[in-house]
């Protein structure tokens, strides 16, 4: 028909179809078509007849949305309705792909071709398989052992090859038999057939145990063990590694008959022992990072694969039996100095004591006695403080020298990192040792008592403690301390009481250190005194004796000493 020819009839129509081949299909007529639409049961095509073509879902070699209109696909015709049944042609892609595909799988076969497919689903014995999206295989269980390392989701997914390995054509339906451990077992070897010790892969980790990590590198899975993850020997692998992470190796060993090889991360870099010695010489200063602490020392990282110990001796210049964890926390940076090396037994200590040098080295031109120091309350004991001055140096206020009063507790006066001023008495760089005086900052009351007391004079007292010889107590008004002697006491004594009472003996001298006071209730009021007991002969000796050498608190020890 040429162009501006009119058609008139029915008739002259049918001339036309006939003309341009586009007459009624004929079932078993394979015709090209062009998809016009698809839906989620079928697709509509035009297969140039007087009618559209479908084909159902189940004729169809993919899924029916998956098809785009204009797409160009070959078909058979399967049905044929006329005007009087709907005018509805039905073809089938699958019957026409069907031989075709029988024919290059039985070609694979006998040509020891690989085909593709994918799996479908998991049935009795092993899997279902459909090559080509058409043709239903079996592939048993025992041809199937790469599967057991694939996940369901990705099993169902990826697209494999198979090996033939049983072709029967039937009446009542194929028998196709595929292997995939053969072609594998193939694949596998070439591989590692291929690979050389030391060649750098990549793949990606499809699993983690507590040994090591399973890690596809393409046509097999290599192990990946925990030692080999890191010269750091306390990585934590599950912290460091996730499943689905892509990972470079070195292969490390391989097993061509067994199938097997073993994959490192550590040996990407060089082993950190090798050139230990040249990197950190003995006396080398490094920063650290605190990852242990142990009772005897603290254990530190200097880089990935080199770990020591730092020993407690090592650790502080004076004392060093301390609790460390007082002093240090996990993932702490510190400055170690390397003190010794054992490549062999891949072993390095370190000190961090000897970064900044003994502080007790010229001690004596830093600091003088009579000096007034600026401390913190270090520690608190029964006889006195320890009073930290600077970081490792520090001094001892013996108990006699914390006030000029009389201390039962050293506790009750200080408290832990309180600072205090104190004034140095002796500097012995020897024995590492300081003493302190804290009362000796403070006005000696002893001065203004020696301008107003004598010999008889009355004052007011308080007993503050009672020793086997005798009781110590304050003279309230000038607050020093007094000796009461045991001869003295009246029934029902007690810490805490007040009275009158005359100075017996007063000794005052600042440059012998001497500050004692010995009083006596005898001839005071009765309702005072109710029980005092009369003076012996060896009570005149003791408070006639001469001018005294000693402290009240020492005397009262000695006493208490010779009665015990």
């Amino acid at each position: 028909m040429e162009n501006g020819e009119v058609l008139n009839g029915k008739e002259e129509f049918e001339k036309y179809l006939e003309s341009e081949n586009v007459g009624t299909p004929t079932v078993g007529e394979v015709r090209k078509c062009t998809v016009l639409s698809s839906g989620t049961e079928y697709v509509i095509v035009d297969l140039s007849a007087k009618t559209e073509g479908m084909i159902t879902k189940r004729e169809l070699v993919r899924n029916p949305e998956s098809y785009k209109p204009g797409e160009t696909i070959e078909a058979m015709v399967i049905n044929y309705k006329g005007e009087e049944e709907g005018a509805r042609t039905y073809l089938s892609e699958r019957r026409f792909m069907i031989p075709k595909l029988l024919e290059e799988v039985r070609k694979s076969m006998e040509e020891k071709r690989t085909v593709k497919g994918y799996v479908t689903k998991k049935v009795r014995g092993g899997y279902t398989v459909e090559i080509e999206g058409t043709l239903s295989a079996f592939l048993p269980g025992s041809q199937a052992s790469y599967l057991n390392s694939i996940s369901n989701e990705d099993l169902v997914k990826k697209e494999f090859e198979f090996e033939v390995i049983n072709f029967e054509e039937r009446n009542n339906g194929n028998n196709i038999v595929l292997s995939m451990d053969a072609l594998v077992k193939k694949q596998v070897e070439e591989f590692l057939n291929g690979i050389e010790l030391g060649s750098k892969l990549t793949g990606v980790i499809k699993d983690i145990t507590s040994f090591g990590a399973f890690v596809d590198v393409g046509p097999m899975t290599a192990l990946l063990p925990r030692s080999e993850i890191s010269w750091d020997k306390n990585v934590n692998f599950k912290d460091k590694f996730r499943v689905g992470d892509k990972i470079e190796g070195v292969v490390i060993s391989k097993d061509t008959v067994n199938r097997k090889m073993s994959i490192s991360l550590k040996r990407l870099s060089n082993d950190p022992w090798d050139d230990i010695e040249a990197k950190y010489p003995v006396g080398t200063v490094v920063d650290a990072t605190v990852t242990g602490i142990a009772p005897y020392g603290v254990f530190v990282k200097i880089s990935d694969g080199i770990k020591g110990l730092v020993r407690s001796e090592d650790i502080f210049w004076g004392n060093y039996r301390r609790n460390l964890k007082d002093y240090f926390h996990e993932n702490e940076n510190v400055k170690v100095e390397v003190t010794e090396i054992d490549k062999n037994r891949r072993r390095i200590s370190f000190s961090i004591k000897d970064v900044g040098g003994d502080p007790w080295n010229g001690i004596e031109e830093k600091y003088h006695v009579g000096d007034t120091v600026k401390t913190k309350v270090e520690k608190i004991l029964d006889t006195g403080v320890i009073l930290g001055i600077e970081e490792e140096v520090s001094g001892f206020a013996h108990i006699s020298e914390l006030s000029w009063n009389f201390v039962k507790n050293p506790s009750d006066l200080f408290k832990k990192n309180q600072e205090v001023e104190a004034e140095i008495l002796e500097i012995n760089p020897e024995k590492r040792r300081m003493k302190l005086s804290v009362k000796r900052l403070q006005k000696d009351p002893w001065e203004e008592l020696a301008k107003n007391v004598k010999m008889g004079t009355s004052v007011d007292c308080e007993i503050v403690n009672l020793k086997n010889s005798g009781a110590i107590l304050r003279v309230v008004d000038f607050n020093v301390e007094g000796f009461l002697p045991k001869s003295q006491f009246y029934e029902g004594i007690k810490v805490g009481d007040t009275f009158k009472a005359k100075v017996h003996k007063i000794s005052y001298n600042p440059q012998l250190d001497e500050r004692d006071m010995v009083v006596t209730i005898k001839g005071e009021p009765t309702e005072q005194a109710p029980h005092a007991k009369k003076e012996s002969p060896k009570e005149d000796e003791f408070f006639n004796q001469g001018p005294m050498r000693t402290t009240i608190g020492e005397m009262v020890n000695q006493k208490g000493e010779k009665q015990s």
